[in-house]
């Protein structure tokens, strides 16, 4: 069982501190208009007879944990920031809603990372409400009710009611979103969403759950009075602003330049408890820039704050903005699961079928080279499937790189050195064939019985990432290797691995508080295209083992099953993990402002909480330092570890 709201969800942020990936966006296939019937879904919530609740009923709620922003939060200005691709559409079910830029529709829509009815506190990791005020989980783990937040509205000032939710229930069942996620996920898991009244709502699964709240609390509603769900809906609603319950609406779109929200005006989330502090913007304006190009941005003006990867870091920020200390440096530590972050094998190309092959690859990763030499030892190795989660097998270590061992296995799946024409003809054949030909065509590349050379093609999106993909490929040709650099645009890019129309991939995915290993290994998956199994991997074994993850109650059954699939990926070596850190590094202006703990402790994307703000008078006095050449403190110790997090990791 899985929380619905993860869908394909892409890791920006994580790697980002690793100055390897950035917000990369990335767009699914568009999927065919529906031509099935399908039932009047507006109709079936108006007609459908409410439920009653139960007599004794016991509801709770927590209004004690810390807030999440701080009371120093000052509101206004407009946030600038960045995407690397205009939206394909503002959709949030649908063909294509998987972009970047979904990060911002799901926010403001309240159904991811501080959405649905309730959420888990980004310090405390405790649940606490959101469009649902108190909550009720019944004993058989699988029915909850939940009183809905008589203050939330639409953007467009209706009410937020029960039938709404019920509405999106029957939504995600309709053939009309062409939507198979969605469709799968209510067939199979949320039995019913029921109305008791306007703002009490009764929520059951198919079975009983070991996390009843995390796998049916993130229920999001969709506003049933303005949605017309009919054939056309994919076409009609793919360039529509949201109405949305959360606290900013679209307000402007330039193709291909910028989007812009506007903050919701007396909004009625402001003053409860877990949004003060948060959403402290006027206006978020959001341009399209590569992040290679992010910096330069920044240094003039048009960007508020950035990531900057290592290299930048260390040796790049030499620029006077900088050494006069208006733009301050920060590296918050944060503790989120790592995800899945390497070199993915597509199963479906020939070459990567053999399993001992795919080893020898793994072999040949110098972490230690590029963390010397990129990282400065900054970074640490990836290990586990579900690295950073007691999900992780403690006894599953990443092969450590070994030229010898990668000769063994690659020895072992047919592969050897080409014999070479000695005669004094050969020689001077093989010397004019290297003068006119590219060098990875004479070079000792490995090759089979067949003649097949150990050559493929790995395709990655950003310019940024060649350093270290080109130490990469230089172990792998030492070892008789060909691997090839394939650059492409990130939405073509992970079109192709959806798809599965690729050899190699570099992709890194994120992972929730809870892992999902159905979405990445079930045979569900395995057997068809345009999800996140992008290995083309699954097995009988596998499904039973997910099954008992999501649906037995014994937490050591569960425990050693997700153990279980984690050594079998290790063993199966269809991708060679990567690295990770616990920080961001950000540069940011004088003027943007954050809390004492910079950013929360669970946070996969800098914008995932928003708790930061513009401080006018800073950034008055700012605009004077800057006309007058008036240097500014330079903080020695840019660290923000407020949870401890660099300590317990060193």
């Amino acid at each position: 069982m899985t929380t619905w709201i993860t869908k394909i969800r892409i890791c920006f942020g994580l790697v980002m501190a690793l100055g390897l990936i950035h917000n990369a966006s990335f767009a699914g296939e568009s999927a065919p208009a529906a031509t099935e019937p399908t039932v009047d879904a507006v109709a079936l919530v108006k007609n459908a007879a409410p439920v009653a609740l139960p007599a004794d009923i016991v509801w709770e709620t927590n209004d004690t944990d810390p807030p999440i922003g701080s009371p120093n939060a000052i509101r206004g200005g407009r946030f600038n920031t960045s995407v690397p691709s205009f939206p394909v559409t503002y959709r949030l079910m649908g063909p294509n809603n998987n972009d970047s830029f979904a990060t911002w529709g799901r926010m403001f829509a309240l159904m991811d990372k501080q959405g649905g009815l309730v959420t888990r506190h980004p310090n405390t990791d405790n649940f606490i409400p959101i469009l649902a005020t108190h909550w009720s989980v019944q004993k058989d783990q699988q029915t909850i009710y939940f009183k809905l937040d008589r203050d939330a509205k639409w953007s467009d000032g209706e009410p937020v009611t029960a039938n709404d939710y019920v509405f999106t229930w029957r939504m995600m069942q309709s053939k009309f979103i062409v939507d198979p996620f969605f469709n799968t996920y209510v067939e199979r898991e949320v039995k019913s969403v029921d109305r008791i009244d306007d703002y009490t709502l009764r929520i059951v699964g198919m079975r009983p759950s070991w996390r009843p709240l995390a796998d049916y609390g993130g229920f999001w509603p969709m506003p049933m009075h303005s949605t017309v769900l009919d054939k056309d809906w994919v076409d009609r609603t793919n360039n529509e602003p949201l109405i949305v319950p959360g606290p900013y609406v679209l307000s402007n779109s330039v193709l291909g330049e910028s989007v812009t929200f506007k903050r919701v005006p007396n909004w009625w989330g402001d003053k409860k408890r877990y949004f003060v502090g948060l959403y402290n913007f006027d206006e978020i304006h959001i341009r399209v820039i590569q992040p290679d190009r992010e910096l330069d941005y920044l240094r003039q003006g048009e960007l508020d704050t950035v990531l900057v990867p290592g290299k930048i870091w260390k040796e790049g920020l030499d620029f006077p903005a900088v050494q006069n200390g208006w733009l301050k440096r920060a590296r918050p530590f944060v503790e989120m699961p790592s995800g899945i972050v390497g070199l993915q094998m597509n199963l479906e190309a020939p070459i990567f079928q053999n399993k001992e092959f795919r080893i020898a690859l793994q072999y040949l990763l110098n972490f230690d080279r590029i963390n010397l030499n990129l990282l400065y030892g900054e970074a640490y190795r990836v290990n586990s499937f579900f690295e950073g989660t007691e999900f992780a097998n403690p006894a599953v270590k990443s092969r450590s790189f070994d030229p010898a061992k990668a000769h063994e296995y690659l020895e072992r799946a047919g592969y050897h050195r080409p014999a070479h024409d000695e005669s004094f003809l050969g020689r001077l054949t093989s010397s004019l064939r290297g003068l006119i030909f590219p060098r990875t065509d004479t070079d000792d590349i490995f090759v089979n019985d067949k003649g097949e050379k150990a050559q493929f093609t790995l395709t990655y999106y950003y310019k940024s990432l060649e350093r270290h993909l080109t130490l990469i490929q230089q172990d792998f040709r030492r070892a008789g290797v060909d691997m090839r650099l394939q650059q492409l645009e990130p939405g073509a890019a992970f079109q192709r691995a959806l798809e599965r129309k690729f050899e190699m991939m570099l992709l890194a995915m994120q992972s929730n508080f809870y892992p999902d290993p159905r979405q990445y290994l079930h045979t569900d998956f395995k057997n068809s295209k345009n999800n996140n199994d992008f290995w083309g991997y699954g097995t009988q074994e596998v499904d039973d083992l997910v099954k008992v993850y999501e649906e037995n109650l014994d937490a050591n059954a569960r425990r050693d099953a997700m153990y279980r699939i984690d050594q079998i990926v290790h063993d199966e070596a269809f991708y060679i993990p990567f690295w990770t850190a616990s920080f961001f590094r950000m540069l940011s202006w004088d003027y943007l402002q954050f809390p004492d703990f910079y950013l929360p402790k669970r946070t996969d994307q800098t914008v995932d909480w928003l708790v930061y703000w513009i401080d006018p008078a800073k950034k008055a006095a700012l605009e004077k330092a800057m006309k007058d050449n008036t240097p500014y403190p330079v903080e020695a110790d840019f660290d923000k570890d407020y949870f401890g997090v660099k300590q317990k990791k060193q």
